[in-house]
């Protein structure tokens, strides 16, 4: 996934789509391609590995079509190449399909299509998930479905968040765009005579200020004059542009009240970018290219230490569960203004990961001069910005990828950190000789559900809005958890504080009867992070003893949980997750109940007082 654009009109569709996918090149990408029909339906397919300079270098000639896709790739399932750059055509070459977003069961879907490529002498051009969905289509129209029902099929088998845009060559004055779930937008701009496609709204606005932005769910056909969308089973419907302002932040901010709620609905896309390229699969490999560490220094490293204030800190916390948990080797979490007052034991043998969602965090970089110069230990950031203070000081780094954050309450970059950290223990891991190769295929293959995890929580607004409103008085909150969703019970409870001034504090389920309960009466409610795993018990046993103390619970667990709703006042579900995953499926669910209690207060949410975006003063 990175970036998609698509046109159809009287112009030449080829600059029009280069111009696009430069306008995108801020999100990151390893190879580009365009595809373009003329009103014959012939076909120019022109991809390259590498930048968009390297595609624009290989074009000898520019196609004349009126009407074609194109896209910029971050590699998942099959290395960087001009074979796996989008777009994909089908085997039989009539559906040629660009997307963003993971096709969760593209094994299954490739098994079951290998049937009618064998009979038919074909075989499959490129290891992408993406293929399967050209090859989908296509099937379906050899069986005689018209195109767009053939897109609603193919899309309807896909398990994942997925956007694609669509050209047949049998409809050369056509495209066709589709979304499913949260893996990025997808934006038709309308011109004169002439219509414009693209996963951002940037792309488009050199052209038109009138757009449509499709609903998850939505298919639409799109000719030069004319846009059709269906909805499900609804009929089709013509739908109604908007202007957009030419203001930048509102261009920014796009539909959304906040840019906290937008960055909240742009976790799946920012962790799918953080991931794209990094964690691939056949064959498996996490970090494989840009990470400055050896698999030499990785097998030398006994012990892994991960420094962060705030919202990182938190990400540091539940890193330290993966790095033990995935890679066996020791590992800890400090507070790093604490820990540059310190003088712990580090050595040569000791890996310190920063995690600063700015990379000038004060605290942060004063706690890497301080590993610098007192122990020489090798050091790596994490971080949202290429090139700030943090990624000079340390020895390697980790760019997120999850674009500006300008909501001052860190949302997009605390799951693009976690998203680093997950494949850092893969990839210690792996180097350590701790995961076999399967081990780590099944290690990534679950990372690349996270996106979808995330998609899903993030449909839980409607709930947490109703909640926020039974409780939009309260003035005080316990959230509690236990294992790896202790320091998400921490980073909720921060973001209570943060943007609904509301106090919040975080705690170990266990902990709780040592002192925080005698708190506790009907004016106290508590949020319980409760999914299924090996410590539910545990914290349904909490719940009871704060049910006994008549403090109201509302309770976030596994959808379909009879048992925990009929157990609390409240109850959220969210998608059932792997042990290690289930930071990713109730994070946007705490990031929404504490955004929905500043918004019942009437408070400035992205710009929440006495803070700053990045604390560069001690």
């Amino acid at each position: 996934m990175c970036g998609i654009v698509g046109y159809v009109g009287h112009q030449a569709a080829g600059p029009i789509l280069i111009e696009g996918l430069q306008r995108l090149e801020y999100r990151g990408y390893d190879s580009s391609g365009i595809a373009v029909i003329d009103r014959d339906g012939v076909l120019d397919v022109m991809k390259r590995e590498g930048k968009l300079r390297d595609l624009q270098a290989a074009i000898t000639r520019m196609p004349n079509g009126g009407t074609g896709i194109g896209h910029t790739r971050w590699a998942t399932h099959g290395q960087p190449s001009d074979r796996n750059a989008h777009p994909h055509a089908s085997s039989s070459g009539d559906v040629i399909v660009v997307q963003n977003g993971i096709v969760e069961n593209y094994r299954e879907l490739r098994a079951e299509l290998q049937e009618r490529l064998d009979a038919e002498g074909r075989t499959w051009q490129s290891e992408t998930d993406t293929e399967v969905i050209p090859e989908l289509i296509s099937r379906e129209i050899s069986a005689g479905k018209p195109l767009e029902d053939a897109i609603a099929y193919a899309i309807g088998r896909l398990r994942g968040a997925n956007a694609i845009a669509v050209v047949h060559r049998g409809s050369p004055d056509r495209m066709y765009a589709a979304r499913k779930g949260s893996a990025g937008g997808i934006v038709i701009g309308y011109g004169d005579g002439e219509m414009f496609l693209a996963s951002d709204l940037p792309a488009l606005l050199p052209h038109t200020t009138s757009v449509y932005h499709l609903e998850d769910g939505d298919i639409a056909a799109i000719d030069a004059d004319l846009v059709q969308v269906r909805r499900g089973g609804s009929p089709t419907f013509q739908p109604t542009p908007t202007q957009v302002d030419l203001d930048p932040v509102a261009i920014a901010r796009g539909p959304y009240r906040h840019f906290m709620l937008k960055e909240i609905h742009e976790q799946p896309r920012a962790l799918s970018d953080t991931i794209r390229g990094r964690a691939r699969l056949d064959p498996a490999s996490a970090l494989a290219d840009d990470f400055d560490l050896a698999d030499d220094t990785l097998r030398g490293i006994e012990r892994v230490l991960v420094i962060g204030m705030g919202t990182s800190l938190h990400a540091a916390m539940i890193g330290r569960w993966w790095i033990e948990q995935i890679a066996g080797i020791p590992a800890d979490f400090e507070n790093a203004s604490e820990f540059r007052f310190r003088a712990p034991l580090l050595g040569p043998s000791t890996l310190v990961v920063a995690v600063t969602q700015s990379g000038e965090t004060i605290d942060t970089l004063g706690a890497m001069n301080h590993v610098r110069e007192r122990w020489g230990a090798p050091q790596l950031v994490i971080t949202n910005v290429d090139g700030s203070e943090a990624t000079r000081q340390a020895d390697a780094s980790i760019i997120i990828r999850c674009g500006p954050e300008v909501g001052v309450a860190s949302t997009k970059t605390f799951v693009g950190s976690l998203a680093a950290l997950y494949l850092l223990a893969c990839r210690i891991g792996h180097a350590r000789g701790q995961l076999n190769e399967q081990e780590l295929t099944d290690r990534l293959e679950q990372l690349l559900t996270a996106p979808s995890l995330l998609e899903r929580g993030i449909r839980q607004a409607e709930r947490c809005a109703e909640i926020a409103q039974v409780f939009g008085g309260a003035s005080n909150f316990l959230v509690l958890g236990r294992g790896i969703e202790y320091p998400l019970a921490m980073e909720a409870a921060l973001k209570c504080k943060e943007i609904s001034y509301v106090h919040a504090e975080g705690y170990a389920a266990g902990e709780m009867k040592h002192g925080p309960i005698a708190l506790l009466d009907q004016g106290f409610p508590v949020i319980a992070l409760a999914p299924r795993g090996p410590l539910f018990d545990k914290m349904t046993s909490a719940i009871q003893q704060v049910r006994a103390r008549r403090a109201p619970v509302i309770a976030v667990g596994d959808e379909g949980d009879q048992e925990l709703a009929g157990l609390v006042d409240h109850f959220i579900g969210v998608p059932p997750a792997p042990p290690l995953l289930t930071p990713f499926s109730l994070t946007p669910v705490v990031q929404l109940l504490a955004y929905q209690l500043a918004l019942t207060r009437g408070l400035d949410i992205d710009q929440p007082r006495n803070l700053a975006k990045t604390v560069t003063v001690e």
